[in-house]
């Protein structure tokens, strides 16, 4: 299969997602963040756009951009204080259900799409991984609806990529602005009843 050419713009955007994959987490942060921090984040941002652009053109995603992912993952979750077992236990879930999607659509979905799953689910919390399929599932079948590709093969690299960065960055308010959303809808259930 031969890949599709990225355009000038594409350029332009993965350049604007990488700058802003390094300052949004800058500007936003409760915290103070590290010099460490903003490296990982240029290397997650960098290592995500690469996958994303060569699973457009080539239609693989590269096992050495994965072996990445996790060692930055592991340094990020130990800078992080997150525990390893956790993350371990997630990580191990995640390359369940995406190698159980896998079977269940006949191939479609490939090995590499896995491995970048599983790469990816280290750098987040479980409610981050949660954020992480909802965005890049919703992203790649709202694509699907408005492009009506049917008989093509998709790349799902970059919806992948995409729902990474969208749960790295946003992850923690889609779980605050999730638990604001049970508690209120919690008092006006028992209001009415």
């Amino acid at each position: 299969m031969e890949g599709q050419g990225m355009k000038g713009t594409h350029y332009v955007i993965a350049l604007i997602v990488y700058i802003a994959s390094i300052v949004l987490p800058i500007i936003l942060s409760s915290r103070a963040i590290s010099f460490i921090h903003v490296a990982l984040y240029a290397v997650f941002s960098l290592i995500i756009i690469a996958g994303a652009t060569i699973d457009m053109h080539y239609y693989i995603l590269p096992d050495e951009g994965a072996l990445v992912l996790v060692l930055g993952g592991i340094v990020y979750s130990f800078i992080n204080d997150k525990s390893m077992l956790v993350t371990i236990i997630s990580v191990m879930s995640v390359g369940a259900i995406t190698y159980g999607l896998r079977l269940m659509s006949h191939k479609g979905f490939g090995l590499g799409d896995v491995k970048w799953f599983s790469a990816i689910a280290m750098w987040l919390t479980p409610w981050e991984i949660v954020c992480f399929f909802y965005v890049a599932f919703c992203v790649g079948s709202l694509y699907l609806l408005l492009t009506s590709y049917r008989n093509r093969y998709i790349p799902f690299g970059p919806f992948l990529c995409f729902g990474g960065w969208c749960a790295l960055h946003g992850g923690s308010y889609m779980e605050v602005l999730y638990q604001w959303l049970r508690h209120n809808l919690y008092i006006i259930n028992t209001a009415l009843c």
